[in-house]
C-alpha cells in the first residue's frame, strides 16, 4: 500500500519561499516505488509537475513560492508498479498588504543578524514567524479583553496603523530562539530571556489604533485600544 504524506503551510505570502514536503510519505513492503511527483498547482496547471526519484527520501520535497493571490491546491503522489495513489492540501496565498504583518526581517537583523544563518531550509524569510508573532499578539489583547466595541474578538485586518512594530519584533524573535535554542541552549536561553523583557516592555507602551467598526480607516468613531494591563486592589 502507499501511503503519501505532504507537510506545507496553509497560508503562505506572495512571492514569499515555502516548502512542500512528502518525506513523511512511506510504502509497503510488497510495493514498488518509481517516483514521486509534486504538484504546486494541480487543479489550474497540472502540468507543473516535479518527479522525483524514489531512491532519495530525503528529496521527497519542492521549495515553492506563488506570485499571484489565490488558493492553490498542492498534490502529492506517489507511482508504484501497483498504481499512484495521491493526497491533497490547499494553500492560500495573500498579498503583502492582506497578510498585514507587524514586522518584518530588517527588523529583526536591527537587533540580531546572526538570525539570518538561522533560517530554516525552504525558507527565504521569516514572514512565517511575523505571522505567528500576530497570531500571538491578537491572541493576547483577546485574552486580555481588548475587543472590538461588539465584544467580538480584534483581527489582523483592523489593525491599520503600523504603530507596534517593536512588539511585533521582539515576539518574532523570541519564537525564533525558542525554536533554535536546542543548537545553543544557554545561549540562547539569555537571550530569550532579554527579549521576553523587551516584548514586555513594548507591549505595555502601547495605545493602538484599531478599525474597531471596519470601515477600513481609523477615524473618531475608532476608541483607540491601551495595551497596558491594569490591575486594581482593595
Amino acid at each position: 500500500m502507499l501511503f503519501p504524506k505532504i507537510d506545507v503551510d496553509n497560508l503562505v505570502q506572495i512571492n514569499d519561499m515555502f516548502r512542500i514536503c512528502g518525506i513523511g510519505s512511506f510504502f509497503t513492503a510488497d510495493e514498488t516505488l518509481q517516483e514521486i511527483k509534486i504538484y504546486p498547482n494541480y487543479v489550474v496547471d497540472p502540468l507543473i509537475t516535479f518527479s522525483i526519484s524514489a531512491d532519495c527520501p530525503d528529496d521527497y520535497y519542492l521549495d515553492w513560492a506563488y506570485d499571484t493571490a489565490g488558493d492553490y491546491e498542492v498534490r502529492i503522489e506517489l507511482v508504484a508498479d501497483s498504481g499512484t495513489t495521491g493526497m491533497s492540501q490547499t494553500v492560500t496565498a495573500v498579498t503583502v498588504e492582506e497578510d498585514n504583518l507587524q514586522a518584518d526581517d530588517q527588523c529583526i537583523y536591527a537587533y540580531e543578524s546572526e538570525l539570518k544563518k538561522y533560517q530554516p531550509s525552504g525558507r527565504n524569510s521569516y514572514k512565517y514567524i511575523h505571522r505567528k508573532a500576530l497570531e500571538e499578539i491578537l491572541d493576547y489583547l483577546y485574552r486580555n479583553c481588548k475587543l472590538n466595541k461588539d465584544g467580538t474578538k480584534i483581527t489582523k485586518d483592523q489593525l491599520i496603523s503600523k504603530d507596534i512594530v517593536k512588539w511585533a519584533t521582539f515576539e518574532a524573535m523570541l519564537l525564533i530562539y525558542q525554536d533554535i535554542k536546542t543548537s545553543n541552549a544557554e545561549a540562547f536561553n539569555e537571550k530569550i530571556e532579554y527579549y521576553l523583557d523587551k516584548r514586555g516592555e513594548a507591549r505595555n507602551r502601547y495605545i493602538i489604533e484599531i478599525d474597531s467598526d471596519r470601515d477600513g480607516a481609523i477615524t473618531d468613531k475608532d476608541n483607540p485600544t491601551y495595551t497596558r494591563i491594569n490591575y486594581f486592589t482593595r
